[in-house]
């Protein structure tokens, strides 16, 4: 049985922790025997492979630069290093923090690129951008996209019952979600027919302006985001950059119809099963959004074609990639003339 080493931080982003917990999950029964390690050290004694699962938007870890074992990562992104990003739409901790991350990430690239046996990235988009802010070959990436949990995210199940309709809409504090535009597109449905809007925005300040714009401000369980996608009419997300896009797949396998973006990600994540919109046409957005509204064939054919489309992607298909990846590191290393 493979000995994986795997770096572990005790705060994390939701989505990557969704992702760590659930591959850790499915390693066992691809033959893998996992041995946690803290971000500080020191790694693990007779692993075969060592893997940092959280890579991004955060510094590299030192402690891999001393490994003796073939180090693989998995790049969940970096919008710092995007053309889109722009720091005065970033909270003011964030406008300070990731001039440093930047600085951090452009010096240490230089050592990580020697040593890295290969990145993981969730789709193509994300992999030509690990490719591209860690300066490494193409053919070190290896795109290996996202699973979901079946047992959870499934149409059936408890659905959220209310009195109005609604449109659901997840923000999370990152400006790249597009709230703005998808609060803009909003209000220019015809008040008197539109359904409720639910923005599920965890601590969040903002207080919508708009009639109808209802917000959660707690961090809901996933049983229970799972009945907010089997409730709502659709899920309203035009991110304008995702490197997958955990909550289309999630909302697509609880039989939610999907508005999601044209490009990065989110297009690759639902294929030809939602509404694809230009992210930065606020009307556009607003004409998807009431073509689900009214139109109840088109919703219908959504939640077929999403369940299918989700049906597609697994943690244990995941994990099986993944340990094809960890394989290959490990033949490699021990054969380096070939």
């Amino acid at each position: 049985m493979m000995r994986l080493a795997v770096l572990t931080r005790s705060v994390d982003a939701p989505s990557h922790r969704i992702y760590r917990e659930n591959l850790v999950s499915a390693f066992s029964a691809v033959g893998i025997e996992v041995v946690p390690f803290k971000r500080r050290g020191p790694i693990p004694r007779g692993c075969d492979v060592v893997w940092d699962p959280g890579l991004g938007l955060r510094p590299i870890p030192p402690v891999l630069r001393g490994s003796p074992i073939p180090i693989v990562v998995t790049f969940h992104g970096a919008r710092i290093f995007s053309p889109m990003y722009s720091a005065r739409e970033e909270w003011p901790l964030a406008r300070l923090y990731h001039p440093w991350l930047k600085r951090s990430l452009l010096r240490d690239r230089a050592w990580f690129r020697e040593i890295v046996a290969a990145v993981i990235a969730p789709s193509r988009f994300a992999a030509q951008e690990a490719a591209e802010v860690f300066d490494v070959p193409p053919e070190k990436v290896h795109v290996i996209p996202h699973g979901v949990d079946h047992r959870l995210f499934t149409p059936d199940g408890d659905v959220l019952v209310r009195e109005r309709p609604y449109l659901l809409h997840i923000y999370g504090r990152n400006p790249m979600k597009n709230t703005e535009r998808v609060i803009a597109a909003y209000a220019r449905l015809p008040e008197a027919s539109r359904p409720d809007l639910v923005v599920i925005s965890p601590w969040d300040w903002f207080v919508p302006r708009v009639r109808g714009v209802v917000v959660i401000r707690r961090l809901l369980s996933q049983r229970e985001l799972a009945g907010w996608y089997r409730g709502a009419l659709g899920l309203v997300a035009p991110s304008l950059r995702e490197t997958f896009g955990l909550t289309l797949l999630e909302a697509m396998a609880c039989g939610c119809p999907i508005i999601t973006s044209d490009r990065t990600g989110c297009a690759e994540v639902v294929g030809e099963a939602a509404v694809l919109v230009n992210p930065y046409s606020v009307e556009e957005i607003a004409r998807a959004m009431q073509r689900v509204i009214e139109d109840g064939a088109l919703r219908e054919r959504l939640r077929e074609q999403g369940l299918i489309r989700a049906g597609a992607f697994s943690w244990t298909r995941s994990a099986a990639a993944h340990k094809q990846v960890f394989s290959t590191v490990m033949t490699e290393a021990r054969s380096p003339c070939l």
